[in-house]
């Protein structure tokens, strides 16, 4: 019978295996999602897996208000460093996407 892997220790003890600390993004060295975001085991049960940036500002600043989302500031989607995440909407997102010229909306218009 094959073994599972369960995650040992707390979230935040998982979590700063991890991280690489730099001056400016902190690199996620753990798993990551398709779109380069990383990801982390919630716990045991019900093993959900969450965002690394989530996980960071979970850890940082405490929970995350119901239907909000952990937006980059510095538009890394590997970095977990918390003074690069704020908390938005998806309008948010988009509209920090949009200014930045990164939506597909925007790099149309420029077309």
């Amino acid at each position: 019978m094959p073994i599972k892997h369960k995650p040992h220790g707390t979230l935040e003890f998982r979590f700063w295996l991890k991280v690489e600390k730099t001056d400016n993004c902190w690199k996620w060295h753990g798993t990551k999602h398709t779109f380069g975001y990383g990801m982390i085991q919630r716990g045991i049960k019900p093993h959900k897996k969450i965002t690394a940036h989530r996980a960071s500002w979970e850890i940082h600043f405490g929970s995350i208000p119901c239907g909000m989302n952990v937006l980059h500031k510095c538009d890394n989607p590997e970095c977990t460093n918390p003074n690069h995440l704020f908390i938005g909407t998806l309008q948010d997102n988009s509209k920090d996407m949009y200014q930045k010229g990164r939506g597909w909306l925007a790099k149309r218009r420029n077309i």
